[in-house]
């Protein structure tokens, strides 16, 4: 089981080994406190950035971002290279410190610094007002330059919030109003083309095909009472040839009864007949004939009658064709209006279209110029900064004590470890129960070890060294921990502007 086996002989291990023991206490404390001593010192500063959303604001209508989302935006930007170089160069940070690089500053300085988010009580994540307060945290060797970090971060997340929401504003206003006007324009341009279609096919369209129809059925029905005149007149024409070929005298009694007849048939055709129509002229001529004496004028008369109605058949003839002709472009009309109508609706669609984004970038663009009106008389979301850091008086709770006490522990492990080393390396029995334990026999005969001139002299050596190495130790700790004046640690930095201070 090796030499150390009760208490006791742990005890009388420590009594031997005790020089050892302290020599690495003492060495083992010394380097502790030095290496507490001399770790630089962190001091942090805060600063409080209060979401001041005034209640005439409508959060429903608001164009800009949520304030959370501006926050990350301006933490990005904050620590761009540039800007954090910016900082470095304003608040002349890592003056005493050339052999840094850039990246390795501009690193230090992006882990001291912290950007935190205090979300309200009660309100959803991805609400607009899910944001209650920011804080922003900078560390720094110095109580001053941590302030002045803080302050300075703080400033630029206030300041650039409103320059970046009036710039966002900006843009999305010259954006609405050129996009507004556009469709402006093609809404116009579209109602233009949406008339020339429509007067290019004002037969195809879906509104004219009723009228079309009834126009269908008032040129059928002009048809056929030009097909009845046409005849009427074609009768008239024979008999006239008939009449010229016979006998030029005719009696008295049939002349008058000619007139007459004539003029029963004048008087019907006015009560049928237009004033204007070609049949009533016909008449009326052909009555004046016979009361001129139809026998006188004989073959004069005939042939006038024949060239009259020569006329009214071409006249007839001519308004039959023209009635043709339009039926033929009805037809084709109301063939094509199936396409037509699919390509009107379409046109409708679009400029349902064009219509339904004109109102909303109208819309947009009213907000957007409320969001610019509210901002104008501070009366929209805000980052208003509620508490300034201000120079903290001691440090941050760091590890020195911590260190301190965990070399400490270190130095109690190593100097026992190396006591039970040099023991098991030197296995000696030096107690009787000791060698009962190891033999299994219990010696006769124990006698107890006189010590000599020279063990005398080696004791006392022993306790000297014990005492001075002590008396070393706790002047060596309070030098180091500059608690002696006029005496300064070299531990401890005089004038603390390395790193971050």
């Amino acid at each position: 089981m090796g030499p150390i086996q009760s208490l006791e002989d742990l005890i009388s291990l420590v009594r031997r080994r005790l020089p050892l023991i302290l020599t690495l206490l003492v060495v083992g404390g010394l380097i502790s406190i030095y290496l507490a001593v001399s770790s630089p010192r962190v001091y942090e500063a805060a600063a409080v950035i209060q979401i001041d959303t005034p209640a005439i604001a409508d959060t429903s209508s608001d164009a800009s971002l949520p304030a959370s989302r501006r926050v990350q935006l301006i933490e990005q930007r904050l620590m761009v290279r540039e800007n954090l170089l910016q900082v470095i160069e304003r608040h002349g940070l890592f003056a005493d410190a050339p052999q840094l690089s850039e990246s390795q500053r501009i690193a230090a300085l992006r882990s001291s610094t912290r950007i935190e988010s205090i979300s309200a009580p009660g309100v959803t994540a991805d609400s607009r007002m899910s944001l209650a307060a920011i804080v922003i945290t900078s560390q720094a060797e110095t109580s001053a330059t941590a302030a002045a970090l803080a302050n300075d971060f703080a400033d630029s997340v206030v300041n650039r919030d409103r320059e970046n929401r009036e710039g966002r504003i900006v843009e999305a206003q010259n954006y609405l109003t050129s996009e507004e006007t556009r469709l402006n324009d093609a809404i116009a341009a579209h109602d233009r083309k949406v008339v020339e279609f429509s007067s290019q096919n004002e037969d195809s369209l879906p509104a004219s095909q009723e009228y079309l129809q009834a126009e269908l059925t008032q040129i059928a029905e002009t048809e056929t009472t030009l097909e009845r005149d046409i005849m009427a007149l074609q009768r008239d024409r024979l008999a006239l040839e008939a009449t010229s070929t016979g006998e030029d005298t005719r009696p008295a009694a049939s002349l008058v009864q000619q007139i007459r007849s004539a003029e029963v048939e004048l008087a019907q055709a006015r009560r049928t007949l237009a004033p204007e129509h070609p049949e009533i002229a016909r008449l009326e001529a052909n009555l004046q004939l016979l009361q001129a004496g139809g026998a006188n004028t004989g073959a004069v008369a005939v042939l006038r009658q024949t060239e009259l109605i020569d006329s009214q058949l071409k006249q007839l003839a001519g308004q039959k064709l023209t009635l043709e002709t339009r039926r033929i472009e009805i037809e084709r009309a109301r063939a094509r209006a199936p396409q037509v109508g699919r390509e009107l609706d379409g046109l409708a669609r679009e400029q349902q279209r064009l219509q339904d984004r004109y109102a909303e970038i109208s819309r947009q663009l009213a907000q957007v110029e409320a969001q610019q009106l509210l901002m104008k008389n501070d009366q929209a979301e805000q980052f208003v900064l509620l508490e300034r850091a201000i120079a903290p008086e001691y440090p941050a709770s760091s590890n020195r004590k911590k260190s301190a006490a965990f070399g400490m522990f270190a130095s109690i492990a190593l100097a026992l470890g190396a006591a039970f080393i040099l023991e098991f390396l030197n296995p000696v029995l030096r107690r009787s129960k000791q060698f009962e334990k190891a033999v299994g026999t219990r010696p006769i005969v124990s006698l107890p070890y006189r010590m000599s001139e020279r063990d005398y002299r080696r004791r006392t050596r022993r306790r000297i060294y014990m005492a001075v190495l002590l008396v070393f130790g706790f002047f060596g700790a309070l030098w180091l921990a500059g608690k002696i004046p006029g005496l300064p640690s070299p531990g401890v930095v005089s004038t603390p502007t390395d790193g971050l201070g």
